[in-house]
């Protein structure tokens, strides 16, 4: 019983955790080598379900998602989980020793193991642990040092006159930009205003994203007002749209001024090499500065 009092008091208190960090926005850059996060693992059985243990069936969520909402309620030890129907059933306990978990063709069970360290996400993705982010941070668009401009792209960008300050590159795009270099502007942005423009950052190694961080024209009153999300997932596979629950396209309320950070969270984590932004409305011009938020 201690035991099991013990485990769930440490499983609250990393959700209080995570909550804090994301009222009070803590966030920070740091570099690849020394980043680590705390991470919950879930090891998975496949075809296999704990019958007979279930307190609460949640609809329409991911595995992900069913593995926070777990990870967050005090009675949650482990979960079944029905890939076809998006079914999260949270069990009030783990399989015993001798017990038999019953087959179900449609079932993943799922059950915590000890908390680790990991410097690097792929630790995770590589193992056939469902891991959970427990914090997260800036994955390091903002500074060149860790996303270098080589790793940014866009459909087009402004060319205009350099001696009139009116040109414009991908890197302009990192968040918090503003207007130093001689003829270049405070954003990114492209050469014709449509909904066929976009700007990508290239991750390199997959990572999980979280949210996205916009800013205007730091020296214009131009801005993206509205926009969608695009990742291309792990094994160079097609874009994919970032989804809600409903399994719509996302639709991003961007910014309302030049310099404000708005935050937008994704409905889940997203795993990701490449993520792409696409404004879709705008206030006088395309003009985009952003950040990305997850765990690396």
């Amino acid at each position: 019983m201690g035991t099991y009092i013990s485990k769930n008091m440490d499983n609250l208190r990393r959700l209080i955790v995570h909550l804090l960090h994301i009222l009070l926005g803590v966030s920070a850059c740091h570099g690849v080598t020394d980043l680590y996060h705390r991470e919950a693992s879930y090891q998975p059985v496949e075809h296999r379900a704990l019958l007979g243990k279930s307190f609460m069936n949640i609809s329409g969520i991911s595995a992900i998602r069913c593995s926070a909402r777990c990870l967050g309620h005090q009675r949650c030890s482990s979960f079944n989980y029905d890939s076809i129907n998006g079914v999260c059933q949270m069990n009030n306990a783990t399989k015993q020793v001798g017990d038999d978990l019953q087959e179900m063709q449609t079932f993943t069970y799922y059950e915590s193991t000890a908390t680790h360290q990991y410097s690097a996400v792929s630790d995770c993705v590589n193992s056939t642990k469902l891991c959970l982010c427990i914090t997260d941070v800036k994955l390091g668009v903002e500074h060149a040092s860790i996303i270098p401009d080589a790793n940014l792209n866009a459909s087009s960008s402004l060319g205009g006159n350099p001696n009139r300050g009116n040109k414009s590159t991908p890197s302009r795009g990192r968040l918090n930009k503003i207007r130093t270099k001689p003829g270049f502007i405070g954003a990114w942005c492209p050469n014709v205003a449509d909904t066929n423009q976009w700007i990508q950052v290239d991750l390199v190694n997959t990572t999980y994203v979280t949210g996205v961080l916009t800013q205007g024209r730091s020296d214009d009153a131009q801005w993206v007002t509205k926009y969608k999300v695009q990742y291309q997932a792990p094994f160079n596979g097609p874009l994919l749209d970032v989804k809600d629950q409903s399994g719509e396209t996302m639709m991003f309320v961007g910014n309302v001024d030049r310099n404000g950070i708005v935050e937008r969270r994704f409905f889940e984590p997203i795993l990701a090499v490449k993520v792409r932004i696409v404004p879709l409305e705008w206030k006088g011009y395309i003009a985009l500065r952003f950040e990305l938020l997850g765990c690396k």
